[in-house]
């Protein structure tokens, strides 16, 4: 099979060979290729090279943007189009042309039986990617997006192992007041320190919150909010170095080396009888996280809760699902799921290629093959996360202090939200899902006005019901 997919006919030995029981057409996506397959649903084509040629003249699915909106799901297979659907990395699809149905299916467990990388160092398989990915791109420069966290951290030093120092530059997202401040400061020292060029990219509240083209994007996420800001970063970078670069970019490092530990690591324990160790593993992570032990044991029930409350919050009840209690899932089967949303995430960053050449060296081939076939407990004890990984790079930078905490730019959003306040609120009032009565208009402005003010931050699904009414002409 590959990747234009392979038809293929099953027949009943008791009937005539031309009178085919089942006609399936099958599309593998392997996880080499970093990209996204775009499926025609209806015929089981893929359409990924002429998607706008496709959709011409179609208009999004309102269906489907309210299921994305109202349901936490760890990967979102269907587009917001109608009738396609998404086909990340290691993956498989199948289409039966006689019930006109498909399925699809991971290939992620499949890779768990295979002990290839089981053994190797993860930072040296960091280090072996980039180095192919350099070479393939004849020598560009390598650009770090560098937070000074520990993903970060570790594809800095790779780069420089691979290019030099001199072909490498980090650069830092940073806004004086928001939390991306700190990640300015610890940035810098760790720059200076290792003498690599160092640039610091402005965060402005006006660049957040731009209108986006529906083409732009298969289905809601919250990147629609800063796609405008991925723009002038390409933009900067080309004006402070002069020529075509990678950029490297370390999300999915948290994923697949259960940064922070879920729940199941001792909920599946205690939910198959084995109490004292799923209540020993418990009392580990709550001197991990510094929560106190009752706090750890009900984390993911006041999560859940919470996010139900959002969602009554923010919808009318009549559009929301039905919430049935969920099977306990091990820990194993966490990490497989946290792993399938790193792989999709940046696959669609990697498909839509908004900013120039970026890539992602912790959902390469080997990291994931690597990651799969860890014991998930290894990831972590009662001090630290993330240990194969530091252990790796301690083995070979002894001498570098990994940050505890991890970057991000919480407060930029925050920030910009209270620049577009008036417009954003305007925009939801006139849009679709207000005039046909989906969303709780009052419950949501006020939730805006509490963001802007500086309360809580912005909130996941208030988020992304920004970003649906960013869309234009819907």
């Amino acid at each position: 099979m590959n990747n234009e997919g392979k038809r293929y006919q099953a027949h009943n030995p008791n009937s005539a060979p031309q009178y085919p029981t089942a006609e399936k057409i099958v599309h593998v996506n392997p996880l080499s290729s970093c990209k996204l397959m775009i499926i025609d649903n209806s015929i089981g084509r893929i359409v990924s090279d002429n998607f706008e040629q496709s959709i011409f003249k179609k208009e999004p699915d309102r269906y489907q943007i309210i299921h994305q909106l109202t349901r936490d799901e760890p990967v979102l297979m269907p587009t917001y189009w109608p009738g396609f659907i998404m086909l990340p990395p290691s993956h498989t699809y199948t289409y039966d042309t006689i019930s006109k149905t498909s399925t699809i299916e991971t290939n992620l467990t499949r890779l768990q039986d295979q002990h290839l990388v089981a053994n190797k160092d993860p930072f040296e398989l960091i280090i072996d990617y980039i180095a192919k990915e350099h070479i393939k791109n004849k020598h560009e420069k390598l650009v770090v997006r560098f937070s000074g966290g520990v993903d970060s951290t570790c594809l800095l030093l790779a780069a420089i192992e691979v290019a030099g120092k001199d072909h490498v530059t980090a650069i830092t997202w940073f806004d004086e007041k928001c939390s991306a401040n700190n990640d300015k400061n610890t940035a810098t020292a760790l720059c200076k320190t290792l003498q690599v060029n160092h640039i610091l990219f402005k965060l402005e509240p006006e660049d957040f919150f731009q209108e986006v083209s529906p083409t732009d994007y298969f289905h809601i996420n919250s990147s629609m909010a800063s796609e405008q800001v991925f723009k002038k970063e390409r933009d900067f970078i080309l004006s402070q170095l002069g020529d075509e670069f990678i950029v490297l970019d370390g999300h999915g490092g948290d994923h697949l080396f259960l940064d922070p530990v879920p729940s199941a690591a001792f909920q599946h324990p205690i939910s198959k009888k084995r109490f004292f160790k799923g209540l020993n593993i418990a009392a580990t992570i709550s001197r991990l996280t510094g929560s106190n032990f009752y706090q750890t044991l009900t984390q993911n029930r006041r999560l859940q809760n919470n996010e139900t409350d959002q969602l009554s919050y923010f919808f009318n009840t009549k559009f929301l699902p039905r919430r049935g209690a969920e099977k306990s899932k091990s820990l194993a089967e966490e990490h497989v799921q946290a792993i399938a949303q790193a792989v999709f995430q940046n696959s669609m960053s990697s498909t839509l290629n908004k900013s120039g050449n970026i890539i992602f060296p912790f959902t390469s081939q080997k990291i994931i093959e690597y990651a799969l076939t860890q014991d998930p407990y290894s990831m972590f004890d009662e001090s630290e996360t993330r240990l194969p990984l530091k252990r790796a790079f301690r083995k070979k930078h002894p001498d570098i202090l990994l940050r505890r905490d991890k970057g991000h730019i919480t407060g930029a959003y925050q920030k910009a939200l209270t620049f577009h306040q008036k417009d954003i609120i305007s925009k939801l009032r006139s849009n679709w899902m207000n005039q046909e009565n989906i969303i709780n208009m009052p419950n949501i402005e006020n939730s805006i006005n509490r963001s802007a003010m500086g309360f809580g931050g912005v909130e996941k699904n208030l988020l992304n019901i920004i970003c649906t009414s960013l869309i234009k002409n819907l």
